[in-house]
């Protein structure tokens, strides 16, 4: 794909994006700038909070938006410098420093003197910001800078800087040329490089652990401590596996236990810890007598022993770590780009099948997606306004699906796949996640961010995949609900924004809490039932009494946000407890007059999901059966050797084993098909790979 294309597909979701939510271009652009790298591990998630103020000797002050990074207790503020055409043109290094890193660090030093918090008001954003900015220890602050534009090859590196308390400040220009390398990458990060050479030794001391013959080179070495930590603090959470990231919970026990040995006995710290087990795509380093040692990593990512690094940097922050007492394992599996994609979600679901990380964290790879997807090419959504065009709402199961399934494609055929396909109609698997969540009437997960809401949502949908009869109702009805769900959803984000009420932030949240409490008052006006989604599908929208509706919703739980029991508690905080759900949903909200028509009673409800499950009972086995007949019975061979050894067999195993491999003369029947589904996943979830 040429950076061209990337450019134009960039500038349309913006318009899209824009359109759709009634956002600003600039608050589309900053939203979806952040969520392209969000969705690259780049960054985590970020509350858009666009503030220009002329600040201190009429200095200029500049914020788009905000994130905190648990994992390394940093913080991040972007600043976007946005051209928006066609050819954009060099962001040279002046331009950059001045209109974008200048600001906000005025605005970053402002808010520490206490001069934002004294000359704005308290509704807005800014001013959570900058008490939060205020009231904690960050251990680093993250300055961004997001474009369109393409950096000046001049730039090659921004040297860091401290705050006033010694906290390290980091310097990120995000351009147009990076973020497409993000893109084409997938499972890779940004060209990381972290210099090993700064550690004692000049480097990781390691020893070869493959001859050179896998498609993969493994060293294992021991590092420092405190380089280790040094590390950390100095790259952050971008050094942690994106599956491993939301994980790293800074009281664990695990934490606990480290910080113990470190304060009792720290010479044993190498005895009692299993150290780290990290990937690159690429390594520099020189012979060193028996072994190696490593001067630089590429790519460099920990997929196991998170927690430990962040204790030790925790550690050496608050100067409690022996310093030249204690030493860490390293494993480093050095993997191709090209072998990346597959073989790093592996390492990581494996270095971490001992610890707290369960299969349902890797839910990226899980069937449901793949079956949401293969729903979303096949079901057309009715024609609207008057159009004979039906369309797809098109489902990314992969980050740039989209843009890559249009790759290759002639002028022509690339706008027809545009029309059926429309870019205001992609649903992406964290989008899914969060609305979902929302209409199960958790808006304070919803609020917690798209990484976490995606995680629950991952457990809930792999515990219901479990049984059978539950995974039955992820039928055609299924899909068409959760797009009824994402269309209230957007529909409510571009009715808040442009709602006379609306004092402006905190959208994202006011947005959450009125989906769920109407969801909620549905149910009340339908005697337990539900939204009737099948009309809102069939219609593609709802009618102007729905839209009040929303309208009156959104404002009532606008009060209840704007409203922590605590004077002076963030909003933004107040909205990810459950005393805020739960005195949300309890709220009275006026009935306009029309909307009860949208709900489905309950006796209705329980009819259509038997007659889904029904329907998917009869799929689920047409899949199994189909599945079963496209293996080969040589795979089934192998799986029945894999599987003998390892006595993951059952009493029904054997017999749908010997049909699978055609030694009775007939397929499998229904039910052994369904046994063979079961045991093939019992298998690859510990180890097996089919012969190719």
């Amino acid at each position: 794909m040429e950076i061209a294309d990337y450019h134009a597909d960039l500038l349309a979701s913006v318009a899209s994006r824009s359109e759709a939510a009634g956002l600003s271009w600039r608050e589309g652009f900053v939203t979806e700038m952040l969520e392209r790298l969000r969705d690259g591990s780049e960054v985590p998630d970020a509350e858009v909070c666009i503030e220009q103020l002329n600040g201190p000797k009429n200095r200029r002050l500049l914020i788009d938006a905000y994130a905190e990074d648990e994992a390394d207790n940093s913080l991040h503020l972007f600043v976007c410098l946005p051209h928006g055409e066609k050819g954009p043109p060099v962001l040279i290094p002046s331009e950059a420093r001045d209109q974008g890193f200048v600001r906000l660090r005025n605005f970053l030093d402002a808010a520490q003197a206490g001069w934002v918090r004294d000359n704005i008001e308290e509704s807005r954003p800014a001013w959570a910001l900058a008490q939060l900015i205020r009231r904690r220890n960050f251990s680093a602050v993250r300055l961004h800078i997001l474009t369109d534009r393409p950096l000046s090859e001049r730039l090659k590196s921004i040297p860091d800087d401290t705050t006033e308390d010694g906290a390290v400040i980091t310097f990120q220009i995000w351009d147009l040329t990076r973020l497409k390398r993000i893109h084409d990458a997938l499972s890779v990060r940004d060209d990381l490089e972290v210099d090993l050479s700064e550690c004692g030794g000049g480097g990781l001391k390691a020893l070869r652990a493959t001859n050179g013959d896998e498609d993969y080179d493994a060293y294992l070495g021991v590092i420092a401590a405190e380089d280790l930590a040094r590390i950390y603090i100095r790259y952050g959470s971008r050094l942690l596996e994106g599956n491993v990231r939301t994980f790293l919970g800074r009281r664990g026990n695990v934490n606990k236990g480290i910080q113990k040995t470190l304060n009792e006995e720290p010479s044993r710290f190498f005895a009692y810890n299993n150290g780290i087990a990290a990937t690159a795509s690429g390594v520099e380093m020189v012979e060193d007598g028996n072994g190696v040692l490593v001067t630089k990593a590429t790519d460099l990512q920990i997929v196991n022993g998170a927690q430990t690094t962040a204790s030790l940097a925790s550690a050496l922050r608050d100067k409690k770590l022996p310093e030249g007492n204690v030493y860490v394992p390293v494993k480093l599996s050095v993997v191709s780009t090209e072998a990346a994609e597959e073989l790093i979600p592996l390492i990581s679901r494996y270095a971490n099948s001992q610890n707290a990380v369960r299969q349902s964290d890797f839910f990226a790879n899980h069937p449901f997606h793949r079956r949401v997807e293969e729903m979303s090419r096949r079901l057309l959504a009715p024609a609207t306004d008057g159009s004979q065009v039906q369309t797809h709402w098109y489902y990314e199961r992969a980050r740039g699906q989209y843009l890559n399934d249009q790759a290759g494609l002639t002028s022509s055929q690339k706008s027809k796949f545009v029309v059926m396909n429309p870019k205001k109609q992609v649903i992406t698997k964290t989008d899914l996640a969060k609305v979902e969540t929302c209409f199960a009437l958790l808006p304070d997960t919803a609020c917690r961010g798209a990484e976490k809401a995606f995680i629950e949502f991952a457990k809930t949908i792999t515990d219901l995949w479990k049984d059978e009869q539950r995974r039955a109702e992820f039928t055609d009805d299924w899909f068409k609900s959760a797009v009824a769900h994402v269309i209230l959803f957007r529909l409510t984000e571009k009715i808040v924004s442009g709602a006379e009420w609306y004092e402006g932030g905190y959208r994202a949240q006011i947005v959450a809490y009125a989906c769920a409490r109407m969801a909620k008052l549905a149910s009340e006006v339908s005697d337990g039932g539900r939204l009737d989604y099948r009309r809102i599908w069939g219609l593609q929208g709802v009618d102007a009494a729905f839209k009040r509706q929303i309208d009156l919703t959104a404002e009532t739980m606008s009060h209840v946000l704007r409203s922590p029991p605590r004077e002076g508690q963030n909003i933004g905080e107040w909205a990810k407890q459950q005393a805020c759900r739960s005195m949300a949903l309890g709220t009275d909200v006026e009935i306009v007059r029309g909307f009860e028509a949208w709900g489905v009673d309950k006796h209705t409800a329980r009819t259509e999901r038997r007659e889904q499950r029904a329907v998917g009972a009869i799929d689920e086995d047409l899949r199994a059966m189909e599945t079963v007949l496209q293996t080969s019975p040589e795979v089934w061979d192998s799986l029945r050797h894999y599987a003998r050894a390892r006595r993951l067999l059952g009493p029904r195993d054997e017999a749908a084993l010997s049909a699978a491999c055609l030694e009775r003369g007939r397929p499998p029947n229904e039910n052994q098909a369904q046994a063979l589904i079961a045991l093939l996943k019992r298998a690859e979830d510990t180890g097996w790979v089919p012969p190719q």
